[in-house]
């Protein structure tokens, strides 16, 4: 029996319930489909029998699934509240519609999209998939930027996860101005060969329009281009914001009060950002800060944490978390 094993039958992780348990969950999941041959990106993906699992899980628990607005609500009202939980999809991918839709109407269970409106317009390259099909698919890599010349061998598997953390790395480092002529360098395609990937896997505006429109789902920002917004001027970040929360309004008439901050780990967003979606007039913002809601974040609607799901999580991990004792290792670790 290993260490995850004997805590889970001893049931010692329940002693953390009281402390780091919280009032609430907000969970997070990308893509919901079927793909064995991601292997860098396959964390964002999850399959539909897995996020159903995940809401049977809290229906289970008489954990009330909430919308983003009635999260709000929720963590305003001022009263001591009912345990709920809140699944969010970020970026807006069509599986959203065609494969997670079906598994919440299953349950009636409400949910959001966290949309990018770069993806429908066809403005953002989906870089990530773009990278590991590329490192997958050679056994070595070479490009220039500027004065600057680099080779990665991906040969071994080794090899390839190291170049794809390394080039990723080096793709987010850039300025907004920098981004389009690094990808076109790196992957050696014009503008409409790195857009056709978008075309295939986002939402377009007709389908927003259609979830828009049903009663169980929720749109919300995930800004414009998602840049990580530490690296944009305060100018271009309200931009990003702001924009993004106009242009989605404009197609689906709807209002959009609640924000996703891209890739959202504290390199890539801080008290700049939170101050500014404050000045936006958004209810909620969210990180991907790994914890429960808890009482403190109540202070904090512009900061709030999210869980990210993967289909690593079996029924221990799902108790660890929800019980308090995952947060608080993290707690302690950091």
């Amino acid at each position: 029996m290993n260490k995850a094993d004997l805590i889970y039958h001893s049931r010692i992780y329940k002693i953390f319930k009281p402390f780091y348990s919280g009032i609430g969950h907000v969970l997070m999941f990308h893509r919901v489909g079927i793909n064995d041959d991601q292997v860098f990106t396959r964390d964002l993906m999850v399959r539909p029998a897995f996020l159903e699992a995940s809401l049977k899980y809290f229906i289970s628990r008489d954990i009330d699934v909430v919308s983003l607005d009635e999260c709000y609500r929720r963590l305003t009202s001022g009263k001591r509240v009912k345990r709920f939980v809140t699944f969010t999809l970020d970026d807006g991918y069509e599986d959203n519609l065609t494969q997670a839709l079906p598994v919440f109407e299953k349950y009636g269970a409400p949910f959001s999209v966290f949309l990018t409106t770069g993806f429908p317009d066809h403005q953002i390259v989906l870089w990530w998939y773009h990278l590991e099909n590329l490192i997958m698919n050679h056994d070595s890599i070479e490009f220039e930027d500027g004065n600057r010349g680099f080779s990665f061998r991906t040969s071994t598997k080794s090899e390839k996860k190291d170049a794809f953390w390394e080039i990723r790395r080096y793709i987010m480092q850039s300025k907004q101005e920098e981004l389009l002529p690094r990808l076109q360098k790196i992957f050696k395609k014009d503008l409409q060969g790195l857009l056709d990937l978008t075309k295939k896997m986002a939402l377009s505006w007709d389908q927003i329009t259609e979830l828009s429109n049903h009663p169980l789902a929720t749109i919300g920002s995930h800004t414009v281009k998602h840049m990580a917004l530490s690296e944009l001027p305060e100018k271009e970040v309200l931009t990003e914001i702001k924009e993004a929360i106009g242009i989605i309004r404009e197609k689906t008439g709807k209002p959009v009060a609640h924000l996703a901050y891209p890739y959202g780990i504290s390199s890539t967003v801080g008290p700049r950002e939170f101050r500014i979606a404050g000045q936006c007039d958004v209810k909620l913002a969210f990180t991907t800060e790994s914890s429960n809601i808890l009482k403190r974040h109540i202070k904090h609607l512009h900061a709030l944490p999210r869980i990210e799901m993967t289909e690593s999580w079996d029924h221990p991990s799902f108790e660890f978390y929800m019980n308090g004792f995952t947060p608080f290792i993290h707690k302690f670790i950091r």
